[in-house]
């Protein structure tokens, strides 16, 4: 085998250098021929989100439960059921784990199915893929999944998370995340499935900057994908706002969900746009603080209570309303004819 050498001037292409063909590009359509016989569109595996075929990422805080959270879309998508309010197709679907032991994936998926008995599907609907200690740089890896997912026909590849395929990418560095990106869209193009990855935000105050530019790393990473969704930590504990970023689909407003463990629910009583900033720009205040602060041995009103917790605590009205809800179900405050207060059996503190 000839081993060939270049100068460090010369532009070479490694895949040219390692005898890979090119494909032919494809030939033009002039209008007519569009107009007579236009492409068909892919389903909508996640009606308003997400196109099969198309690529999506998940970008959120570290911790901030995105592998619940796609797993919890496998599960969707594999039995059909809807997805945070939306209709899911069903399609068989993949799961690539690159991170969690398998113990660990196999006790969250046992506590999404009894948390969630309405997704029901054949076994072979959902398969999980635990490549944990096997990541490398997806130019390497992609090969190899293509040729074992060769005539299989999944609907859905997810992929968790993304920095284990970066190899020795920068993910700060347009061309080097450009060429991760291609190496996704090979992938949806030779399975004909849909890709979802799993990425993370930069550090600092996130609520800073717009929901596209929170994730970390270079442009690219926000350009190129079909559709974003992006979790950002709302003033209320175990919540996040979740905004969407489509090229195909019309605009989806922000939504909040909430974790009610193992899942993350659609809680349409907060509002998206009250987002946790740092302590010195919007305080969240605990139970406690919230009782010894604005709850009194006489009455309040509710709009009254509303009114002291923005003043002394710069808490929303919903932020209120939820912590008068769970100090009412612990006993410690009281509620009748409209008026709220402390019981006499609370004690001074929690």
């Amino acid at each position: 085998m000839e081993i060939k050498t270049f100068s460090p001037l010369d532009q070479v292409d490694p895949a040219v250098d390692l005898g890979a063909i090119q494909a032919d590009l494809a030939d033009w359509h002039y209008i007519e021929d569009i107009a007579a016989n236009p492409h068909p569109k892919p389903p909508e595996l996640i009606a308003g989100l997400l196109h099969q075929g198309c690529k999506m990422i998940l970008g959120g805080t570290s911790k901030s439960n995105k592998s619940w959270c796609l797993l919890d879309m496998a599960m969707s998508v594999a039995s059909g059921q809807d997805w945070w309010g939306r209709r899911c197709i069903k399609a068989p679907v993949i799961y690539i784990n690159l991170e969690l032991q398998p113990w660990a994936i196999d006790e969250r998926l046992a506590l999404l199915c009894h948390a969630r008995p309405e997704c029901k599907f054949d076994p072979k609907m959902l398969a999980i893929w635990n490549l944990r200690g096997k990541s490398a740089d997806m130019s390497v890896l992609r090969p190899r999944l293509e040729k074992k997912l060769a005539g299989t026909k999944f609907g859905l590849i997810i992929i968790d998370p993304a920095y284990k395929v970066l190899g020795d990418r920068d993910e700060n560095a347009n061309g080097e995340i450009a060429g991760l990106m291609n190496e996704f869209e090979e992938l949806a193009q030779s399975t004909g499935a849909a890709i979802v990855i799993a990425h993370h935000f930069a550090k600092g105050d996130s609520t800073a900057k717009s929901a596209m530019d929170r994730m970390s790393g270079a442009g690219v990473w926000i350009r190129d994908p079909d559709a974003i969704m992006v979790l950002t930590p709302h003033e209320e504990p175990d919540c996040f706002t979740v905004s969407s970023i489509l090229r195909n689909l019309p605009h989806q407003p922000e939504f909040v969900v909430s974790l009610d463990f193992p899942l993350m629910k659609v809680a349409s009583d907060l509002n998206p746009a009250a987002l946790r900033r740092p302590q010195s720009k919007n305080k969240v205040c605990s139970d406690k603080e919230f009782l010894d602060a604005i709850i009194t041995d006489e009455g309040k009103t509710f709009s009254r209570i509303v009114a002291d917790a923005k003043d002394i605590l710069t808490a929303s009205r919903n932020t209120a309303a939820r912590a008068l809800k769970r100090l009412e179900s612990a006993g410690l405050v009281q509620n009748r004819g409209g008026l709220y207060w402390r019981s006499p059996t609370s004690p001074t503190s929690l």
